[in-house]
């Protein structure tokens, strides 16, 4: 279902998809580049771009329910996850995890340690960041861009400001680690593909809810004491996550015994005192 449209460097391949949205192309569209000069994430979050990384953005018109929409970014992490679980070493691939609402991230045990900021205050306990994903609806149909760390870039850049670490995905599957930028990016870009059209096309048929089970099962948040903040810091929610609901909001039960459930926000894990 897919058109893939190649770019040795692009200023934003979700800027490209987005033309592609105004000029009334049909879905399946798929803008790939090898870097980006001014990428962005979700909440229009700046990244940097370097080569190594694999930037892809796709034109979707889904003919579902506006309530069902949300749950899109959800679908396509967990497609993410598949694609980079299957890559993986067997030893590894469960610590593959998807983090609520649009990363995918390594998560061992020892990855859940405490952060050390300068402000005692923003400690935080991190994941190892594998994948980010954005969706934006535009011009009546959807761009879902999506940025995978699989080669560490020979320039010492960051791909995301922010205090979660990066990890690549050379470093936990031994089968690609060997080959070269282009053929580690390429074995990636086709096994996103395929987990992709797998889960978008069951979301079409099936709506979110056949999912839940799913996602729970692979949630890095699951069973954590999280605290969930809006994008300038007010809290929206504090609790242990009991897993996420069939419209793919957040579920917590908080000190009091309620559930809590969350459509929105960032969640970061409290660490244990």
């Amino acid at each position: 279902m897919f058109t893939v449209r190649s770019f040795d460097e692009v200023t934003s391949t979700n800027d490209l998809v987005k033309r592609a949205l105004e000029a009334g192309e049909p879905e399946g569209l798929v803008v790939r580049a090898s870097k980006q000069t001014g990428g962005y994430g979700r909440q229009g979050r700046t990244w940097t771009s370097p080569e190594g990384g694999l930037y892809a953005s796709f034109l979707l018109r889904p003919c579902v329910s506006q309530a069902e929409l949300p749950t899109l970014s959800l679908v396509v992490a967990l497609a993410v996850r598949r694609a980079l679980a299957a890559l993986a070493d067997p030893s590894q691939s469960r610590f593959v995890q998807v983090k609520w609402p649009n990363d995918v991230v390594y998560a061992p045990p020892a990855a859940l340690r405490q952060d050390q900021y300068s402000n005692a205050s923003e400690s935080r306990a991190a994941f190892n960041k594998l994948c980010g994903i954005s969706l934006e609806a535009h011009a009546g149909g959807i761009c879902v861009g999506i940025g995978i760390n699989v080669v560490a870039p020979v320039e010492d850049a960051p791909v995301r400001m922010d205090k979660n670490r990066v990890a690549y995905v050379t470093e936990i599957a031994p089968a690609i680690s060997s080959l070269d930028t282009k053929g580690a990016l390429d074995v990636v870009f086709e096994a996103e593909l395929s987990a992709l059209q797998t889960l978008y096309q069951q979301w079409l048929r099936e709506g979110f809810a056949s999912f839940v089970e799913l996602y729970n099962q692979h949630a890095a948040l699951q069973g954590q004491q999280i605290i969930v903040e809006d994008r300038i810091g007010n809290i929206l929610g504090q609790g242990c996550v009991t897993g996420i609901d069939n419209a793919g909001q957040l579920v917590l039960r908080n000190d009091r015994g309620e559930e809590v459930h969350i459509a929105s926000g960032e969640a970061h894990v409290v660490p244990c005192m």
